[in-house]
């Protein structure tokens, strides 16, 4: 059996750096946001910012794994543990999590060892749970597969656990001490939004918008929003599938985010507009109350009649006319017409890049569409040369997406030429982020997408 090093060895060791006699791993820039990890004989790199917000968060041949499924791909499967199968330079994650150097949603520091070693900045726990309280969960949820009828609360039981009132439901600084050193004063995304699955049906639990299994469509799957029963329904392959047991959190039941408090249940008797069975109420649910591009900008929302979508008259292309919003016809996004129509180039891919963009308006629309969504953080849709400091004396020919939207606009390109700028922004990330592999990564992440869109619509004959 393999001896690996324990995290005080690892750290011991460490003390010896150069440059100061306190050097910790920590602080190295190389793992300030990236650990090289290992689960049997698989390599990959921890991307620590998207393990605290429950995103897919380890990159291994160029694909995103979340730790259970690299442990399913190590052949791990088996240990159902992946806390303690997946190493960094020895030591398991469990160490590092208990030491205050990694956030993951769900895993307890209130009881963890103290630390000598300083924690960086972005390592707070976004929720508190003992490892006593994580196995007693453990015992209640087989003891709930062997009595699935136990499991399933009725409203009346939603009743005495919460109130007669959703307003008496404790906020997050009333739920006792050992969540006061866990909680931020502004909420972050590990707080508010759970990625969740069910058999091969996965979305994202949206904490606001979460009533109870019925009440409140709160999950967001890729095409629409679903009550937890709803989603329960169509995921799962079982006749008797409960939503609490069976839709899944970072393998945990979701039951366990609503006694952490995490999830609050509404009472029967509330009458907020998630529980209510307006009509209106209930139709309004069904789309996004935010723009899809998360701009953060203010005004009135356009929302698509064929999907969830939401979009301000500007974000959206082509951009709409404001008067749209008190048009009574139906409005479909280019995201639903795109999924509906068929585009075939009748040239080859050397004539099709000299044809003026013009004549083939919407691949064009729904490519920088999907750029921009894939790029959330906005770090390519401004010009660097404003606020990144030093990219002007490097970089000759910046270039950035909503320079491109544009050009688009006005129609200045031809299509050979949109595809050249698009690959300008790639090789300016590649070329100035040589030393920052986070900015550098996500360059490749959207020039991948951006690769396989080209290949799929541009190339194909």
């Amino acid at each position: 059996m393999t001896q690996y090093p324990t995290l005080k060895r690892l750290q011991v060791s460490l003390r010896s750096l150069p440059n100061g006699e306190n050097a910790e791993i920590w602080t190295l820039d190389k793992y300030r946001h990236h650990l090289p990890i290992t689960c049997g004989d698989k390599q990959g790199t921890l991307d620590r910012d998207k393990l605290a917000k429950v995103e897919p968060c380890i990159r291994s041949n160029n694909e995103w794994y979340t730790p259970i499924e690299f442990e399913k791909l190590a052949g791990k499967e088996s240990s159902r543990n992946w806390r303690q199968s997946i190493h960094f330079q020895g030591p398991p994650l469990k160490e590092l999590l208990e030491h205050g150097h990694l956030t993951c949603p769900g895993y307890n520091k209130s009881k963890a060892k103290k630390s000598t070693l300083p924690c960086s900045s972005n390592t707070v726990s976004a929720i508190s749970e003992s490892e006593e309280e994580m196995e007693e969960e453990e015992g209640e949820e087989e003891e709930l597969q062997a009595n699935p009828d136990e499991e399933e609360v009725g409203m009346e039981d939603e009743v005495e656990l919460q109130g007669n009132d959703c307003s008496t439901q404790r906020s997050d600084t009333d739920q006792g001490d050992d969540l006061e050193e866990v909680t931020d004063e502004r909420p972050r995304v590990g707080q508010n939004e759970f990625r969740v699955i069910c058999g091969a049906l996965s979305g994202m639990l949206h904490k606001s918008r979460f009533a109870s299994g019925r009440c409140g469509n709160s999950i967001r799957t890729e095409d629409r929003w679903m009550s937890p029963v709803e989603f329960v329904a169509q995921g799962s392959a079982m006749p008797n599938a409960l939503w609490r047991r069976d839709i899944k959190w970072e393998g945990q039941p979701l039951s366990s985010l609503i006694k952490r408090k995490m999830l609050v249940l509404h009472s029967e008797l509330c009458d907020c507009p998630l529980c209510h069975t307006d009509p209106q109420a209930l139709e309004e649910q069904k789309s996004d109350e935010d723009c899809f591009f998360s701009c953060g900008g203010l005004g009135d929302l356009v929302m698509c009649d064929h999907c969830p979508r939401s979009f301000h008259h500007k974000c959206h292309l082509p951009q709409l006319d404001p008067s749209i919003v008190e048009d009574d016809h139906d409005w479909v996004c280019t995201f639903c017409i795109w999924n509906r129509y068929t585009y075939l180039p009748r040239t080859t891919y050397e004539e099709t890049l000299m044809i003026p963009v013009s004549k083939h308006m919407l691949p064009c629309h729904y490519l920088l569409l999907s750029l921009n969504h894939v790029d959330k953080d906005h770090i390519f849709a401004k010009d660097p040369c404003i606020d990144v400091r030093g990219h002007s004396s490097q970089i000759v020919t910046p270039m950035w997406l909503d320079k491109i939207t544009e050009q688009l606009l006005d129609q200045q390109y031809t299509i050979g030429m949109l595809l050249t700028d698009i690959q300008l922004i790639f090789s300016n990330c590649d070329k100035f982020n040589q030393n920052k592999p986070e900015f550098r990564d996500m360059g490749i992440k959207l020039k991948e997408f951006y690769e396989q869109f080209v290949e799929k619509v541009f190339r194909r004959q």
